[in-house]
């Protein structure tokens, strides 16, 4: 190649970016100069307009070795990001920081700074387990409320509170619930007694660090002229009062993405206010993506209606999509057993080439999945359950063995994930390891075992206990933070074992638990969030349910209804919403018809058939 041709190869994300121009909404995000706050509904190319910005802004904004740092909900979540960013040239960890909130302040601000600013936190800094959680919890109910109050009665509202009541010197904290207010100062100091920290521990010692130390957000600045905030609507009032210090006092650059109307973390701080109020905040450019590629036009009017407001969202599919209805009068069982053998069976048939992975089946809770797990089962279909009855955790580290199974599989032919990704993310997780050679001696090892092991028929257990027993099992044992992924790969190896129901596992598989074409998927409403299928079926749609009987101030009855409209808007082509009128307590049988949402739906698509009845000639 000549040096003029070579000046003229345009770089991967302004060739990607060609495909932004006919979207307006799009194009302004990716042309934005300042702080910018895109508000993006679903389906609307978020993911892809943020990474193509991010990718620009590093090569243009951004002068080396500075960076970006991102931050967005979960683990998945960067997963995702991580793995479109590197299609576009972008890699983790070079000038590129994708994490979690916990792992942003953990890494980024606490490690470096706390001890200089005089904050002490304990060495070696540990997360607490659960068991060690519940210890501390108990303490402090006890010494509180005494031995007679179930501890499991206070934890919810204390979480809660603690993630809402930030300033321990203000009056409000005493005030709001001086009970709540003791129990939490007495699980702390349980924590700290016990040379632990937990995850909200991590971010109220960060948020403490930025807000009253300039010199740290000035480092930060330093390192990070521009944070971008990922699934802004889901992070709380800590993120936010985080992003306040660093942006509009420290003056990083903010790009932040997000979507009040699919806020459904209420129980753990989030709060669809922050990002409203964030978007028209002075100095910053608020952006609208409303085309939506994924739902067509029936499934878009649904979500409005289950929404309770309209949003002017258009479809950009030529296929109008299906949302049909149905009543189940003999329960949850009776409503497993139709979606299995009605529902699925008809859908497969519908389209060529059409599978299990394509559909996903959502309820409110692992109870309902336990129901639903043992319908498919019966059916001999495999699946992929993501819920709290989830055969194993999903942690850090087991999200990345995930991805170097997908590497032993299939990705080592067509680079998904990259190997380089997978060696510096094991870098990461060996971080008290500070010699170059052993540094080496650790890639080293990982690359032999993942080179010697691409086989992706490979029974997953023996590819796993091959893999603890190289180089796994030695790392974990070693660091502190990672005693919860120790205990996840140990439950992982349980759960894989011989006569176990993943016993069956291959290694490809296991590295498709992100999207596997041969597993149904089975999975909360809540876990369903920010993951889209050819078709969804909701069911255990009673009133009492879905909204929640709890739900009885508009603000709980709202997030509800962001719920539904989550569950409706993750289908591409059919939603198929199924109920029975009635359901099961402890206290005996609640018979109160279908959800109100389901109600409305049908309502609004009758009205909508009428119509179109009586504008015909």
């Amino acid at each position: 190649m000549s040096l003029a041709s070579a000046n003229t190869v345009k770089p991967a994300y302004a060739i990607a970016a060609v495909a932004l121009r006919t979207n307006q909404g799009q194009w302004k995000a990716y042309e934005s100069q300042g702080n910018c706050v895109v508000l993006a509904g679903p389906g609307s190319g978020k993911t892809k307009t943020l990474t193509i910005k991010m990718a620009r802004m590093l090569a243009e904004d951004v002068k080396a070795p500075r960076g970006i740092a991102c931050i967005t909900y979960n683990n998945q979540c960067a997963r995702e990001l991580k793995r479109r960013l590197a299609f576009l040239g972008v890699e983790n960890g070079r000038r590129v920081s994708i994490g979690t909130l916990h792992s942003f302040c953990l890494q980024h601000i606490i490690l470096p700074y706390a001890r200089l600013a005089g904050i002490a936190v304990p060495e070696p800094l540990k997360v607490a387990m659960k068991a060690e959680l519940d210890r501390c919890w108990t303490r402090a109910v006890e010494r509180v409320k005494g031995t007679d109050e179930p501890p499991v009665d206070w934890i919810f509202r204390c979480e809660v509170y603690r993630r809402t009541h930030l300033d321990r010197d203000k009056s409000e904290w005493y005030g709001d619930h001086e009970d709540v207010a003791k129990i939490v100062e007495e699980y702390e100091e349980a924590l700290q007694d016990n040379g632990l920290v937990d995850f909200d521990t991590i971010i109220l010692i960060a948020l403490q660090l930025i807000e009253r130390h300039e010199w740290v957000r000035r480092a930060l600045r330093s390192r990070f002229p521009i944070l971008v905030v990922d699934e802004y609507q889901d992070l709380g009032l800590a993120l936010h009062r985080i992003v306040l210090s660093l942006c509009f006092k420290a003056n990083m650059r903010l790009l932040a993405v997000g979507d009040p109307d699919q806020s459904i973390y209420g129980f753990a701080g989030a709060d669809p206010t922050l990002l409203q109020d964030l978007a028209k905040r002075d100095g910053v450019e608020p952006v609208r993506l409303q085309l939506n590629y994924r739902c067509g036009p029936t499934i878009i009017r649904a979500s409005e209606v289950a929404l309770g407001e309209a949003r002017g969202f258009k479809s950009g599919t030529e296929e109008a999509g299906t949302l049909d209805i149905y009543e189940r009068p003999l329960g949850l069982e009776d409503q497993a057993s139709f979606v299995c053998d009605s529902i699925i069976r008809d859908a497969l048939g519908r389209r060529d080439g059409r599978q299990l992975g394509d559909i996903a089946i959502l309820y409110r809770d692992r109870y309902d999945g336990d129901v639903v797990a043992k319908a498919v089962e019966d059916r001999g279909w495999d699946f992929i359950r993501i819920d709290q009855g989830n055969p194993y955790p999903r942690s850090p580290i087991v999200f990345w063995l995930e991805d170097c199974a997908a590497w032993c599989a299939e990705g080592w032919k067509t680079g998904s994930p990259r190997l380089s990704e997978l060696i510096w993310a094991w870098s990461r997780f060996n971080e008290s390891v500070v010699s170059d050679a052993e540094r080496l001696r650790l890639k080293r090892g990982l690359v032999n075992f993942l080179h010697s092991n691409r086989d992706a028929n490979r029974p997953l257990r023996d590819w796993l206990s091959d893999f603890r027993s190289v180089c796994l099992d030695e790392s974990l044992r070693r660091e502190p933070r990672l005693r919860d992924d120790n205990a996840a790969v140990k439950k992982l190896s349980e759960v894989c074992a011989a006569d176990t129901r993943l016993a069956g596992f291959t290694v490809c598989a296991f590295g498709g638990q992100c999207g596997s074409g041969t597993h149904l998927n089975l999975m909360t409403l809540h876990s369903a969030k920010g993951l889209e299928f050819d078709i969804v079926v909701m069911m255990g749609l009673e009133e009492g349910r879905l909204p929640n009987y709890r739900a009885t101030t508009e603000p709980k009855l709202q997030e509800e209804r962001r719920l539904f409209y989550v569950g409706l808007t993750r289908a591409r082509h059919e939603v198929h919403l199924v109920y029975s009128g009635w359901y099961r307590t402890r206290y005996g049988v609640k018979r109160k018809g279908a959800s109100r949402f389901v109600d409305s739906v049908a309502l609004a698509l009758t009205t909508t058939a009428d119509e179109m009845d009586n504008a015909s000639p």
